[in-house]
């Protein structure tokens, strides 16, 4: 593990204050356009199949580049970092929750943060988007959780930990991931800054401990979506595959994150990544398979809305964004 509390828990970068609407002079008349930084409503719906399936913006987390590839060699992941037009001192991660309509059942993907990670204030925003989106948080089903790290798992409930924040719904969660959190005497527990993690995930998960169903790996969510291990960022780290009829999508969870370094160079072991040489495996592995099936990619931290394909880069891979489809069918 190479994880410190600053690097985990600081947000990267500083507001930009802009000036509106002032000429130069002093005597020019003012911009009548709003001043406000907000965007529109952060969901985007399509098909897979005969499932509808819409990704819902829980907002951005951002960290150092150096705490999340410790041990590349700077030069060259600046180089990196630059070539696909990114800043070389930080990378912000998008947070999206995809949500399945099955017909029978509304599924979430994880559960965002409920504001809970307060040293990243542009993230939490999850509750605001799905009531942009229409979606009721008393209509989700099913919450699967892919792991539990604070953006993954910590908005299944309030800042109290007192009150579900999906009241009927039953959370799933992979056997191994939930065994590695509640053993007895953890091995994080005393980590400068896992222990804190740890502590709340305690709170959280008891919040939910009577809605809680645990998944083997292939093991069936719900109908038409499986859950596939994915060890290396936490020992039961889940990523997913969803199938209607002959459509198919996998959900990456935190197997990738920033577009350019994640594919151009998968080996690079990540800095939060619990067992960081499988991490490095699971994700060449990961992208291969979805290089040589061809298949939709939904991810949790690319660009929103996080859908496209991977394709092969030599012996690397890159990542290719869908186009944005305007009447909810299927991107190619």
């Amino acid at each position: 593990m190479s994880l410190d509390r600053r690097h985990f828990l600081a947000a990267a970068g500083g507001a930009v204050v802009g000036l509106v609407g002032e000429s130069s002079s002093g005597g020019g008349a003012r911009a009548r356009a709003p001043v406000s930084r907000s965007q529109a409503p952060g969901f985007y719906r399509f098909s897979l199949g005969q499932f509808q399936l819409t990704v819902v913006s829980d907002g951005t987390i951002a960290f150092p580049a150096e705490a999340l590839w410790p041990e590349a060699p700077k030069a060259e992941r600046d180089a990196v970092l630059a070539s696909d037009f990114q800043p070389t001192d930080k990378s912000t991660l998008q947070v999206n929750v995809l949500v399945v309509n099955t017909g029978d059942r509304l599924v979430l993907i994880d559960a965002g943060s409920r504001g809970k990670m307060q040293q990243q204030p542009t993230a939490g925003r999850l509750l605001q988007k799905l009531a942009a989106a229409e979606i009721k948080p008393e209509e989700v089903d099913t919450i699967l959780i892919t792991h539990a790290h604070p953006d993954h798992l910590w908005g299944v409930a309030d800042a109290s930990d007192t009150e579900r924040t999906f009241p009927n719904a039953e959370y799933v969660i992979g056997e191994a991931e939930l065994n590695f959190w509640m053993q007895p005497d953890h091995p994080l527990a005393s980590h400068a800054v896992w222990g804190d993690i740890y502590g709340q995930n305690m709170k959280t998960l008891a919040a939910i401990k009577d809605r809680i169903r645990t998944v083997k790996p292939d093991g069936e969510v719900v109908p038409g979506i499986t859950a596939i291990a994915t060890p290396g960022h936490t020992p039961g780290h889940t990523s997913v595959q969803i199938a209607s009829g002959s459509s198919q999508l996998l959900c990456t969870a935190d197997v990738v994150g920033n577009r350019a370094v994640a594919f151009q160079h998968p080996d690079w072991r990540g800095g939060f990544d619990l067992d960081l040489d499988q991490g490095a495996k699971t994700r060449r592995a990961f992208l291969d398979r979805c290089a040589s099936e061809k298949v939709m990619v939904s991810s949790y931290h690319l660009p929103f809305p996080g859908v496209g394909h991977v394709v092969r880069a030599g012996a690397a891979f890159s990542w290719l964004s869908s186009d944005w489809t305007w009447d909810g069918v299927s991107p190619t």
